[in-house]
């Protein structure tokens, strides 16, 4: 293998592990929508290209070896058909060559090298293609809390609904930049396997799982509910979702107490996650005892 070509394959390979771990800490979203094999079998196909171009280089080539100088060379440097000079004995040029050393210490590093990047491969496999999601439930499983997940919709909507986890990333997902959609006043809404998973884990579990991520999730939900209900206005949706976000999550088996916290931390954090679109940021009056207070009784908020 040409000392060119092993560089640009290198440079390959840095590339290649660089997009591995931008695509090992990239959100879920995009994980989702990038096929486990696809990343992985073109690190493995690199290695393979790197490991038969190593073998083939070590192998001799064909036709015979000697001293003498190669046809190539004669012809560009002089003599061609012409004798040696008679200085130059011919027992010189007809001799066995000195024995070629194997270059035993760059084979070992190329190999060491692939051996490297296998294993780093191979352990992101294992801890990705290990790691529980949604892809990670059977198509019954999914189907059942996808129902389940409508119903509680439905109990906010206030009508009947339809609510999906959206895998192909039509509707949600990182390209949208959205963890969920609804249809204002509709029937059909859609969130990421992401945060479908994070349900499915809080009401599997019957306790938080991850406190502020599964917060995001009932919220996602609930906010998603508010708008089938018809409320189009982002700031306010937010402010009623934070509000049914409660019994939504003690519907999904957390405690009371738990859901009410989660919920908070979701309303404290709402102008941090609005700084980027202050329709999202919750309008005045959403307080205890406020213009928006769902529950006035309630000595709580949300």
């Amino acid at each position: 293998m040409d000392a060119r070509r092993l560089r640009s394959l290198r440079l390959l390979r840095l590339v290649l592990l660089g997009l591995l771990v931008v695509w090992f800490f990239s959100p879920p979203a995009w994980r989702y929508a990038v096929p486990l094999w696809l990343p992985f079998g073109a690190a493995l196909l690199l290695e393979l290209q790197f490991f038969v171009g190593g073998l083939r280089s070590d192998t001799p080539s064909a036709g015979p070896r000697s001293r003498a100088p190669q046809p190539r060379d004669l012809q560009e440097f002089g003599w061609g058909d012409e004798e040696p000079p008679e200085e130059h004995e011919p027992e010189f040029w007809e001799s066995a060559p000195v024995p070629r050393r194997r270059p035993d210490g760059r084979r070992i590093r190329s190999f060491a090298e692939s051996a490297v990047v296998l294993a780093v491969v191979g352990l992101a496999v294992l801890v990705i293609g290990g790691s529980p999601g949604w892809s990670s439930l059977d198509r019954q499983t999914q189907t059942r809390f996808e129902r389940q997940l409508s119903r509680d919709a439905q109990a906010i909507a206030k009508h009947p609904v339809v609510v999906r986890c959206d895998t192909s990333g039509r509707h949600v997902g990182a390209v949208q930049e959205a963890d969920g959609l609804a249809e204002v006043g509709g029937r059909n809404a859609w969130l990421t396997p992401a945060i479908c998973y994070r349900l499915y884990r809080a009401r599997r579990n019957r306790d938080a799982v991850s406190f502020s991520g599964t917060g995001r999730a009932i919220a996602v939900l609930a906010h998603e509910a508010w708008h089938l209900r018809g409320v189009a206005d982002e700031g306010l949706t937010n402010c009623y979702a934070f509000q049914s976000g409660v019994e939504l999550g003690v519907r999904l088996g957390l405690p009371r107490s738990t859901a009410a916290a989660m919920m908070r931390q979701q309303l404290a954090d709402n102008p941090l996650d609005s700084s980027g679109d202050s329709r999202y940021l919750v309008p005045g009056g959403c307080e205890n005892g406020g213009r928006y207070d769902l529950y006035p009784g309630l000595k709580r908020f949300p």
